[in-house]
């Protein structure tokens, strides 16, 4: 009761001048770094991390073989290093559902194969959750 008494005292007597602002900046339940760090790590399912690594590097996914006219190829999956990426490239791939058609050379078989596969997953998140990873990975230590 005594704890009750005090915090109603305590409100009659606080700061007329606090605007919204000081409100939002004061009630964030974690930091933009801390969301985006939730977010690289498990955004919707599989993280960034698995495929671009913890330090958005990039990393190698996986090594296929293909086999095309009778003919085998190597094929390799690498995620790039998306510490560097500019905005607008990063935000247009998050989101993206597919590949723009891209022509290749006949020789290109395993560029053409993984391009058409897009393996890139399209997470569907709005912009504040694209600027939040994109904030975590340029700041990311």
């Amino acid at each position: 009761m005594r704890f009750f008494i005090i915090f109603i005292a305590l409100g009659l007597f606080a700061d007329e001048n606090i605007t919204k602002d000081d409100l939002d900046i004061n009630n964030s339940f974690i930091t933009k770094y801390e969301y985006g760090k939730m977010l690289y790590n498990n955004p919707r399912g599989i993280g960034c991390n698995n495929c671009h690594g913890d330090d958005a590097r990039g990393a190698k996914i996986v090594d296929f073989k293909h086999t095309q006219n009778d003919e085998e190829y190597i094929c390799s999956i690498i995620a790039p290093d998306i510490k560097y990426i500019e905005y607008n490239n990063f935000s247009k791939k998050v989101n993206s559902k597919k590949n723009e058609n891209l022509k290749f050379e006949k020789h290109q078989v395993c560029d053409k194969l993984i391009y058409k596969a897009n393996v890139m997953p399209t997470y569907f998140m709005v912009e504040e959750e694209i600027e939040a990873i994109y904030y975590y990975i340029q700041n990311m230590k």
